[in-house]
């Protein structure tokens, strides 16, 4: 939840910077040379600080065209195909980010633009957001699980029941015309 505050904050930085930009533009003041890098960097975190929240809360981006044709038993098992996959994905990307971020920083790389600033500390919300995209898949992967398994527990334990009422309706004749 701290995250997605942040990100929020990120948002409204945005909002009121350019808003101060456009405003002192109107009044032919110079514009701050330096909203628009942080306004580039404020987009890079407010993506990969909300991303794992929404991903929480189910509320991403989803195509479901397939999805909401499947019957519950198959949206269970494609819920956990996706948590697998996001899983892969997500690690092997924050993998690889955190290597090439590593990298960054130990060749002290620096953007250079209105305020120069190293490049590692601009990109390290990367590997840490998917690390933390990551962890949500591992337990939208395990909600998906034992979700699975109260549902085949639940099938189990009400299938007799089903039987022996159908056998004792079914058998005398009570309720047959004729």
């Amino acid at each position: 939840m701290g995250m997605a505050v942040l990100a929020g904050l990120f948002l409204l930085f945005i909002t009121f910077s350019i808003s101060y930009g456009i405003f002192t533009r109107a009044l032919s003041l110079p514009s701050p040379v330096w909203i628009i890098q942080f306004n580039e960097y404020s987009l890079l975190w407010m993506t990969f600080l909300g991303s794992a929240w929404v991903l929480s809360r189910r509320k991403h981006v989803a195509v479901d065209i397939i999805t909401s044709r499947l019957g519950p038993s198959r949206k269970k098992i494609a819920d956990i195909v996706h948590s697998l996959l996001g899983i892969g994905v997500c690690g092997l990307l924050c993998w690889y980010s955190a290597l090439i971020t590593l990298n960054l920083f130990q060749r002290g790389v620096t953007d250079v633009q209105a305020v120069d600033i190293p490049k590692s500390l601009v990109l390290i919300i990367i590997p840490a957001g998917f690390l933390v995209l990551t962890v949500q898949f591992l337990r939208n992967l395990a909600t998906s699980l034992r979700s699975t398994k109260a549902g085949a527990q639940e099938a189990a334990t009400q299938k007799p029941a089903s039987e022996s009422t159908k056998g004792s309706t079914g058998k005398t004749g009570e309720g047959r015309k004729g």
